[in-house]
């Protein structure tokens, strides 16, 4: 091994100790998340410098291309329109906080998920990690939800997207562990993915978060029709046992606060239909139309004021819609319009492409996980907004990375 060589694995490690921290530090603290994940992707700029074509080759390098192309032109949108005078600056300094996680992410891709030798003690510390991780989210929504008695459990996001951030991360920090489960275990394999799934979902239900009650559901049905439509599944009598008291005692503990979820969207749909869309759903189907239709013409981007502008003028024509008007000074709770009224068809057109670079690597490398993932992040996607500041897309970045990188390992 040469001495570049023995310094790129070096700092390979360094890297990924970097990436790890910075996850560990997601749930509870997203500046110091950041400034890890900035420091990695330094350091990996370095190394793609020193050898581009070895980084290049990786699968990973279209979803790292649409993760960098997206960011930039936020980014580049950002230093166009940003006005430290105007009364967006929030929401402008929130995007170019995505536009940075996605930048740095984007780098370090490319490095994390390169083939390295050891590949087994790597994915023992991604297992280490990842349920370490996992399971501290667990115990401390579940402290938060019966001791301290909270009706949507935050972890420590007291301020901005709260609860939706906590249920995003718990459930894209979920897949991760799962991966690593299932890269790493030949026996119980689906008793221990359900038994994960089980405590998260009911950490989800904590969270009161609709999008995620109903998604990570499916996500991990259909994750587990990829990882075993080809295979038998061995699953004994009392695994399974073991796994329905689980799943009683869920349903038991939490059919009030899911209850009451349901009963609060059959009112926003019913308050809807009659025209009113002051509610968490009909803002939504507000936001919805009227960030579709400021974005007829909006090829290359349009600024936070003539977007907002063209929504006020939108409301006037049509009174049922004025709820768009309450979150004008953040973003539209879609990731694809949202995208769409901003930086343009440009970006919607990348958001897409990116959907499609991770949808291509889950197939060529049957990785049954990140087709829940994409579930996830389609269905999110369609009730918020997944590129905007800083803990929801760090909280898919690093869990994707950390994905990509296990299923590497294992090959190799």
């Amino acid at each position: 091994m040469t001495k570049l060589e023995k310094l790129d694995n070096l700092l390979y490690y360094v890297i990924l100790l970097f990436c790890i921290t910075s996850l560990m530090f997601l749930p509870f603290e997203q500046g110091t998340s950041m400034k890890l994940l900035r420091i990695a992707g330094q350091i990996s700029l370095l190394l793609i410098i020193l050898s581009p074509t070895k980084y290049f080759k990786s699968d990973v390098k279209y979803i790292s291309l649409c993760i960098f192309t997206l960011s930039l032109i936020t980014f580049t949108w950002f230093r166009i329109y940003k006005n430290s005078e105007s009364e967006y600056i929030g929401a402008y300094i929130n995007y170019r906080d995505w536009s940075l996680a996605g930048i740095f992410s984007a780098i370090t891709f490319l490095v994390i998920a390169s083939k390295r030798l050891y590949s087994s003690q790597i994915n023992k510390i991604h297992l280490i990690v990842s349920l370490a991780v996992n399971i501290s989210l667990i115990i401390y929504a579940y402290y938060q939800f019966f001791v301290l008695k909270m009706e949507r459990i935050l972890l420590s996001l007291a301020y901005g997207p709260n609860a939706t951030a906590a249920a995003y991360i718990i459930s894209f920090v979920s897949l991760y562990a799962m991966a690593s489960v299932s890269s790493s275990l030949k026996k119980h394999k689906l008793e221990a993915l359900s038994v994960l799934w089980i405590l998260n979902y009911t950490a989800l239900i904590m969270t009161g978060t609709r999008a995620a009650i109903i998604a990570y559901p499916i996500a991990f049905v259909v994750m587990c029709y990829m990882e075993y439509k080809d295979k038998r599944i061995h699953i004994s009598k009392k695994s399974l046992s073991i796994l329905c008291v689980l799943l009683a005692i869920i349903i038991a503990s939490m059919a009030k606060p899911i209850m009451y979820r349901i009963d609060n969207l059959r009112s926003d749909l019913t308050q809807y239909s009659q025209d009113n869309s002051n509610t968490s759903v009909g803002a939504r189907f507000a936001m919805y139309k009227t960030g579709w239709l400021s974005s007829y013409d909006n090829i290359f981007g349009q600024s936070l004021e003539q977007r907002n502008e063209k929504i006020q003028i939108i409301v006037e024509s049509d009174k049922s819609l004025s709820a768009a008007l309450i979150f004008k000074n953040v973003h539209l709770h879609n990731q694809f319009i949202d995208t769409l009224s901003t930086i343009g068809w440009v970006g919607f057109i990348i958001d897409l492409l990116l959907i499609v670079s991770i949808a291509r690597f889950a197939i060529r490398n049957k990785q049954s996980v990140l087709y829940a993932f994409l579930i996830l992040f389609i269905l999110f996607g369609i009730s918020d907004t997944l590129t905007y500041a800083k803990p929801i897309p760090l909280g898919w970045l690093l869990p994707l990375m950390f994905i990509c990188t296990l299923h590497k390992n294992k090959k190799v």
